[in-house]
This record gives C-alpha cells, sequence and structure tokens, in this order.
C-alpha cells in the first residue's frame, strides 16, 4: 500500500527524521530568534519561519526539478537510492528521544549515515569536522576583537541608544553584489540586482517600523533579516535529512504535502519554545541581547552559506555551530571575565563530548541495524559481511573506545578527565584525516547488509 506513491516505512522515516530535525536544530537556527523575541507570541514567530520555509522548499524544488535537497543527494555513489525498511526509521526514532533529553546531536549524522557508503560517511565526517574547526577559529578570533568593546557596551547601553541605520542597505546590498562580481555564486546581475532590492526593501521597512514605533525597532528587524538568511541557508543544507527517505525527485502533491507535515511539526517546536535542547543556548554567555543574538546568527548562517558553495556534501550543521559558540565561549573566558577559563572548558567540551555520542550511535546503528535484520531471516552473518574493509571495522572499534573516554569525562568532569578527552579526541581527529582516503575508497554502505536483506525479503 502506498500513500501518494509513497511506501508506508519511508512516510513514517520521513514524519520521525522531520520532528527530530526540526526540534533539534531549532536550537542552532531559531533558538537566539526565540529567545530574543519572548515578548512576542509564539504563532508570530511560527508565521515568520514557515513563510521562509515555504519559499526556500519551492525555489529549490523548482529549480533542481522535483528535488528539495538542492542536491546534495544526488551522488549517488555516496547516498544510493534505497528501497525504505523499517530499520532505516530507527535512527529518527533514536533522534526523538535522544532531542528530549537536551544533546545537541548531529541530524545528519544519525539520519544519513544508513543511507550512506562508506565514502560518503568519510566525507560527511571530513567536512564537519573542518566545519567545527573553522567555526570555532572564527568565532575565537571575531569575539576576542568584539568581546571587550562591543559585547561589552551591548551590556551597558540599551537598544536605542545608536541606531545603525543604512546596516542591511549596506550588508546585504555587499552581500549580493559580492556573489556575482567576486565568488561567482550568482549567475546574472540581475539576480545579484533582486538581492540588492530585497535588501533596500528591508531597509525602508525597518526605519519606517523605527519612526513610527521606537529607535530600537530597528535592531528588531535587522534580527529578523538576520534569521530569515540563516534560516533559509540551513533548510538548504538540512533538508538532505528530511528527504532521504522520499523519492529523489517529487511530485506536487508529495512535495507540498511534506511541507505541510513539516510546518505543523515546525508549529509544535514554536509552541515548545525551541524545545529541550534549547537549554543549551541558554547556559552561553549574552545571548539574551537582541545585538548579540543578530551577531551570532550571521556569522553562524555565514559560515553554512560558505560550506554550502565548497560543494554538494552533506555535513552536519550541528558541530558548525557548537563550534561558533564555543569559539566565542573562550573568547569571553580570556577577556571578558563574564565565564572562567575552566568553566567555558567544561562546558564546551560537554558540548562536543555529547555531539560524539551521536555520531557514534548513528554508525552503530548503521552498522547493527541492518545485521538484526538479516538475522531476523534466519540468514547466517560473518564478520565479513558486517565489514566491508578491515580499515572500516577498525575505524568503527576505535570510536567505539573514545566513546568509552567520552562517558568517562561527562560523568566525571574533572580537570584529569578533560586531559584525557582532548588528548584523545585529538589523536582520534588527526588518525581520521590520514586515513580518511582510503576509507572514502570503500564504496559500499556501512549499511550494505540492507542490500542482501532487501533482496531475501523480497
Amino acid at each position: 500500500m502506498q500513500i501518494a506513491g509513497i511506501e508506508p516505512y519511508a512516510l513514517i522515516g520521513f514524519l520521525f527524521a522531520a520532528y527530530a530535525v526540526v526540534g533539534n536544530d531549532a536550537l542552532q537556527t531559531l533558538g537566539t530568534f526565540i529567545n530574543s523575541n519572548k515578548r512576542l507570541h509564539w504563532s508570530v514567530l511560527f508565521a515568520f519561519a514557515a513563510i521562509i520555509l515555504v519559499a526556500t522548499f519551492a525555489y529549490g524544488w523548482v529549480i533542481n526539478g522535483g528535488d528539495p535537497s538542492y542536491g546534495r543527494l544526488s551522488n549517488e555513489s555516496k547516498y544510493p537510492p534505497i528501497s525504505v525498511e523499517w530499520y532505516h526509521c530507527l535512527p529518527p526514532l533514536v533522534l526523538l528521544v535522544i532531542t528530549r533529553f537536551g544533546i545537541p546531536v548531529s541530524t545528519s549524522f544519525m539520519v544519513l549515515t544508513i543511507f550512506a557508503s562508506i565514502g560518503g560517511l568519510g566525507s560527511m565526517i571530513e567536512k564537519s569536522l573542518f566545519g567545527y574547526g573553522l567555526a570555532f577559529l572564527t568565532g575565537g578570533v571575531i569575539y576576542l576583537v568584539i568581546s571587550r568593546s562591543l559585547e561589552k557596551w551591548f551590556e551597558s547601553n540599551p537598544l536605542d541608544a545608536v541606531i545603525p541605520y543604512g546596516l542591511i542597505a549596506l550588508v546585504g546590498s555587499a552581500f549580493f553584489l559580492s556573489q556575482y562580481y567576486v565568488f561567482g555564486t550568482v549567475d546574472s546581475l540581475h539576480t545579484a540586482l533582486i538581492g540588492v532590492g530585497f535588501s533596500l526593501m528591508a531597509e525602508a521597512i525597518a526605519l519606517a517600523f523605527c519612526f513610527m514605533h521606537s529607535r530600537s525597532m530597528y535592531w528588531v528587524i535587522v534580527q529578523w533579516v538576520t534569521t530569515g538568511y540563516l534560516w533559509a541557508i540551513w533548510l538548504i543544507q538540512d533538508f538532505a535529512n528530511i528527504f532521504v527517505f522520499l523519492p529523489r525527485e517529487l511530485t506536487i502533491v508529495q512535495g507540498f504535502g511534506a511541507m505541510i507535515a513539516i510546518m505543523i511539526l515546525l508549529g509544535v517546536t514554536f509552541a515548545n519554545q525551541g524545545g529541550p535542547v534549547q537549554r543549551i543556548l541558554r547556559t552561553k554567555s549574552n545571548v539574551t541581547d537582541l545585538r548579540s543574538a543578530t551577531i551570532i546568527d550571521f556569522l553562524y548562517a555565514t559560515l553554512l552559506f560558505f560550506f554550502k558553495e565548497l560543494n554538494d556534501l552533506p555535513m552536519s550543521t550541528t558541530w558548525v555551530f557548537l563550534g561558533l559558540i564555543a569559539g566565542r565561549e573562550y573568547a569571553f573566558a580570556l577577556t571578558h571575565k563574564v565565564v572562567t577559563l575552566t568553566a567555558a572548558v567544561f562546558d564546551t567540551f560537554s558540548d562536543l563530548g555529547k555531539a560524539f555520542i551521536g555520531l557514534v550511535i548513528s554508525i552503530d546503528l548503521a552498522v547493527g541495524l541492518p545485521l538484526l535484520a538479516r538475522m531476523a531471516t534466519g540468514e547466517a552473518v560473518s564478520l565479513e559481511g558486517i565489514f566491508s574493509s578491515e580499515l572500516f571495522l577498525w575505524f568503527v572499534v576505535i570510536a567505539n573506545l573514545m566513546l568509552l573516554v567520552t562517558l568517562y569525562f561527562l560523568m566525571r568532569k574533572d580537570k584529569p578527565a578533560a586531559a584525557i578527552f582532548l588528548a584523545v579526541m585529538a589523536i582520534g581527529a588527526a588518525a581520521f584525516f590520514s586515513s580518511v582516503g582510503k576509507l572514502e575508497a570503500s564504496a559500499e554502505r556501512p549499511a550494505e547488509l540492507a542490500t542482501d536483506v532487501e533482496a531475501s525479503t523480497q
């Protein structure tokens, strides 16, 4: 039985993934927006996010011939189309459970790993680790510069103290024109000028609110524009995590039916004020000030835009976000003294450790679930059938050993445990980067058993 041409397991997996992704990643993309706009009813914030959601989906669906993932799943050697079975639905269900505990798990790893080839998994981890490192450096360097001056000034001055008239028009116009003249990501000057027009329109709206209501409304509009930019770029990156369960090319009924479902789940997330994962952001320094929140959102969105243009491979946006926030916390600890360096270390290591737990769980599920399905059919299994190469076997073993160290640190949270955790993570990352080329050369899926299971059940 199919529903709108979609198999039941595929539909169930899609719904699990949609709610898990929206609920988990509300922290990264909309968390600061929710935190700093508590005075407004959640339905107003939801309506704003829903409009951008539909517009981003519709644009991608049209320009990519029915593929809303923006080409993130187009490399079939890394993310081959497969028939969705019952065990494919379990990773997003596990993600739903983990999200309830407020753990910042990467939805890309948790959802996509079971669909990916070993090469796809290696590429995704490599890009995500690079994303964490670049975001960490970006957050650290920028906030070392502004934490003593701009951020401190924000704390002692109200929103209407200084209004940066023209900021939206200037930054927006520079962004769109640079995409045409410098980076070449926009093909025509006409398209770039349309972007400039939107920037000028947003500036006009901000000025109108500023003079009709209060001067502080300019900053409110700046944040809303920045949030729209971030939300759209994040959706382009993470639509693949949701739509991997559905056909690569969706009909109009399938596509917009999926949009309605995602909008309903997004509404639930807004009604819950961002969900349990939102607690992570509330522990960070100075995130409720609207101006500080806007800077975080703009930096995060720009980093995601960079990685969107770098290549079409999926990546963990969660790791980019955690890297940015970690760099920011260390900069505050070194210069602003609102948090001690020791507290920053334990806080950021805890976030990284929890994200690593999610990565290892996703790998174990990708290996173990198809194995269980094969055993359920009464087929014999062997070590060679589980792991396509010795290198991948060692990769899984070492990852689980590192998981034990991570759990030790999260339970102890003292300086010796933190030192051991840092050393093990550094050695593990170095070993991964030195062998990722060989790992990517393996073209079979970690869940390669799925092929055998599907054949045996037909």
